[in-house]
């Protein structure tokens, strides 16, 4: 973390600090250290879409100003007035803490589900669990314009999502329909994986099926001139897949403007992780909502059609929060390796394992001979060529599958195994990066939505082109929804940075035939520890935060997957 981030950091606490301190008049020499550290805690945990934390399990990193974390704390916040009442700024409820802030944003927008169900009428409902799940969610549409389809990777969330937009055409032909995701990435492969599925009678109907990011769907609703099939009050249905990534003011402001009788289904998964420096209304809905109109909803798959190994087995571990089984499996796998999918490697040293550099430089190579292959035809640079899959499908379309080969995945962006500690050690660069001087076929990523270029944050591409003819090639999506391959002049996206690593963040909505984890251990020892038991214990799930990061890194992996923890 750099001196001027800190500096913002300390800023953006103290003003919160003051503003209370103006409003609640407490004594600030007696009890200001254990608000500071309330509203520190809070923030710092925020960093990471976790806005409401168990005060009993939750791993607190730094040094606290006042000893007596969270039992002190939580006596003196209730005694001075900040826990309680009805403009408290913090929130309390079974042991689990909030800014009120995030607080009464969450219970608006549980208010606007709840205006989508006609409570009295599912309650008496015979809505059976076990149903076939089509017709389970057609039996929820009888008395709800809202479904919630949670299920983990290869659960068939996909197909499902097919077959039912099948079913609605089937009944009526003439439906406005749209689907939607919170980034461009994860739009994109929805969209990809849809017409993977080669449904013929799917197919027909693509046309007039409308794919958008969350963002333009709202832009376009807002008549910015986005030339799109239908705005949102004109759909019909309308899909939101990746929930889990979606913030509650995103999700809030689309559910405001959604026609009243649109029947609107999310899809996500709840273990995977919030979005950062903001609230998940998903992953907010499966742990906290008692609400039973909101569970009869819920439409739960957790049959697994993809893996059937390790790696499947990992995952439905964490998934069930089975942390025994899966500390006795990850020993399993670290002693005696005889796993065809998984490789799991302790280092103690800080230099990167020298069989991941291998791979490393592995993929670069590959990705090096796959460009150069597509830049030696010299008329690809003409600027007049606009899609270069209408020119050279194929060598374009083998570098995306040499790009896609492999992830290499990092908890953080900064510090020991971080994506620029990765960075330096290949390249020998630190931020800001030359990307003139790197080679051709190193990957890319924009960190910053484009809408002019049809870019969005987290997408990736390569580097192609030497010296003057340095360009960066871009997959991405038309308004039409045609599959584009692009050079894109330097000049004209700043925001753009190696991406042979990425965060685990970043790769949400992505997977990859295998997968590598650098795991740092980048917790300094905890003060507080969580109230756990030592059988139990593991250190890939130290806390709600680890637990969503290690899940998520884990299901990237279809096949393979190689994780390596500094110790």
């Amino acid at each position: 973390m750099t001196k001027t981030t800190k500096d913002i950091e300390k800023f953006q606490y103290d003003h919160i600090f003051n503003l209370i301190l103006v409003i609640f008049k407490f004594n600030e020499k007696k009890y200001g250290n254990f608000v500071k550290d309330a509203i520190r805690i809070l923030l710092e945990f925020e960093k990471n879409g976790e806005t409401i934390i168990d005060v009993d399990n939750s791993l607190i990193i730094f040094e606290l100003l006042e000893d007596g974390w969270p039992n002190k704390h939580i006596d003196v916040l209730k005694n001075i007035g900040m826990i309680g009442s009805l403009h408290s700024p913090f929130v309390l409820v079974n042991r689990k803490l909030s800014l009120s802030i995030w607080s009464k944003k969450i219970e608006r927008v549980i208010n606007l589900f709840l205006k989508k169900i006609d409570a009295d009428n599912l309650m008496n409902s015979m809505i059976y669990k076990d149903d076939n799940k089509i017709d389970q969610i057609k039996n929820i549409f009888k008395y709800s314009n809202l479904v919630f389809l949670q299920g983990g990777p290869g659960t068939g969330k996909t197909t499902l999502i097919i077959q039912l937009i099948l079913e609605f055409l089937r009944i009526d032909n003439f439906l406005n329909i749209g689907l939607s995701a919170p980034t461009g990435k994860a739009t994109a492969r929805l969209k990809e994986a849809l017409n993977n599925k080669k449904n013929i009678s799917f197919n027909k109907f693509l046309d007039q099926i409308e794919f958008q990011t969350l963002h333009r769907w709202i832009l376009n609703s807002q008549n910015k001139s986005l030339k799109l099939k239908f705005k949102l009050k004109e759909l019909d249905i309308f899909i939101i897949d990746e929930m889990s990534m979606v913030n509650i003011d995103l999700i809030e402001s689309v559910l405001n403007l959604l026609a009243k009788d649109c029947k609107i289904i999310l899809v996500g998964d709840k273990n995977q992780l919030s979005p950062v420096n903001n609230c998940s209304i998903w992953n907010y809905l499966f742990e906290y909502v008692e609400n039973i109109s909101i569970k009869s909803c819920v439409v739960n798959l957790e049959k697994t059609y993809r893996n059937v190994g390790d790696i499947a087995l990992i995952s439905s571990l964490i998934f069930n929060n089975n942390f025994s089984l899966l500390n006795q499996k990850i020993k399993e796998l670290e002693k005696d390796n005889n796993s065809k999918e998984i490789t799991i490697k302790k280092s103690r040293e800080k230099d990167i394992p020298k069989d991941l550099f291998f791979s490393i430089t592995s993929y670069l190579k590959q990705l090096n001979h796959s460009t150069s292959k597509l830049s030696k035809k010299k008329y690809i640079f003409d600027e007049n060529i606009d899609n270069l899959l209408l020119h050279e499908k194929d060598l374009v379309d083998k570098i995306f599958l040499d790009l896609q080969s492999h992830l290499f995945l990092c908890e953080k962006n900064s510090g020991i195994w971080s994506v620029e500690y990765l960075n330096e050690v290949v390249f020998g660069q630190k931020k800001p990066y030359d990307l003139k001087t790197l080679k051709e076929g190193v990957p890319i990523m924009c960190t910053k939505n484009n809408n002019e270029l049809g870019l969005s944050n987290g997408d990736i591409g390569v580097l192609i082109g030497l010296k003057n003819k340095r360009k960066y090639l871009f997959r991405k999506f038309s308004e039409n929804n045609e599959e584009i391959v692009t050079l894109i002049n330097p000049s004209n996206l700043e925001n753009v940075v190696p991406a042979i690593a990425i965060t685990i963040h970043k790769s949400q909505g992505s997977e990859s035939e295998k997968v590598s984890i650098l795991w740092s251990q980048k917790y300094i020892r905890n003060q507080y520890p969580v109230k756990q038991k030592k059988d139990i214990e593991n250190i890939f799930c130290r806390d709600n935060f680890e637990r969503r990061l290690f899940y998520t890194a884990v299901t990237r992996a279809k096949k393979f997957l190689d994780i390596y923890y500094l110790n």
